[in-house]
């Protein structure tokens, strides 16, 4: 087998995680306002269309035992770089206020609460649920597989979108965007014979076709899957 992943020489500071609700998440990792502005200007430069004008919520979860945080100075970041911020998620109270104080709500998108676990039955039920799609999915069209994985034998076109709270495997050309997981399953995988996709994901973490250009030459089946936070692309031997 062989195996290329998409490395950065410095570590990074945040995460862009898409989300099926109609935003992206901006997931702190560690706290430098100076490399996320960065970080923020080259993942940009890689895809100068994919980010503009986007809403991005703020995930404060890995920074909670940071107790001054300049949320001013973030926003303003953001929107210079043409992102929209629209609030903050995770983290503490004393976050939350300071946070509020500068125009950023508390929000719940992209997780499940966790007053509502999901039963040992409707868990089976959604391990069996599979969407199978013969016809070839066309520019503009959106295929959603809920509870389960999603099957296409044909091809899937640019601008075409798949999405599933399971595995993906797509026996035609796949272009367009590749969503795995869409609810958090971080154990789902994208499995492929040809990848020339605009955008894969699997629960949120992303590569763009500017990522994986920069990537070797696959031959064979292709899955993708996450791996310590960071999407790997691998050919089945």
């Amino acid at each position: 087998m062989t195996a290329s992943m998409l490395t950065m020489n410095t570590p990074s500071c945040f995460h862009l995680k898409t989300s099926f609700a109609p935003c992206t998440i901006l997931q702190l990792i560690r706290y430098d306002l100076e490399a996320l502005e960065k970080q923020i200007i080259d993942t940009i430069k890689r895809a100068p269309k994919f980010f503009q004008g986007s809403p991005i919520i703020i995930d404060l979860e890995k920074l909670a035992k940071i107790d001054l945080i300049n949320f001013a100075q973030i926003k303003q970041i953001l929107l210079t770089n043409g992102m929209v911020p629209v609030g903050v998620r995770g983290g503490s109270d004393e976050q939350h206020s300071a946070a509020a104080s500068n125009g950023l709500p508390v929000l719940s998108v992209g997780k499940l609460s966790h007053n509502e676990p999901v039963s040992k039955k409707k868990a089976e039920e959604r391990k069996h649920a599979t969407k199978l799609v013969a016809n070839p999915i066309r520019s503009g069209m959106q295929v959603y597989a809920r509870d389960g994985d999603l099957v296409v034998t044909a091809s899937v076109s640019a601008g075409a979108e798949l999405l599933s709270d399971g595995h993906i495997h797509v026996y035609g050309p796949l272009r367009g965007r590749a969503l795995a997981g869409v609810q958090g399953n971080k154990e789902a995988r994208i499995f492929c014979s040809t990848l020339s996709a605009e955008l894969v994901s699997i629960a949120g973490y992303y590569l763009t076709k500017e990522d994986m250009q920069q990537l070797p030459e696959s031959r064979g089946m292709i899955q993708i899957y996450l791996a310590e936070e960071q999407v790997k692309i691998e050919t089945i031997a």
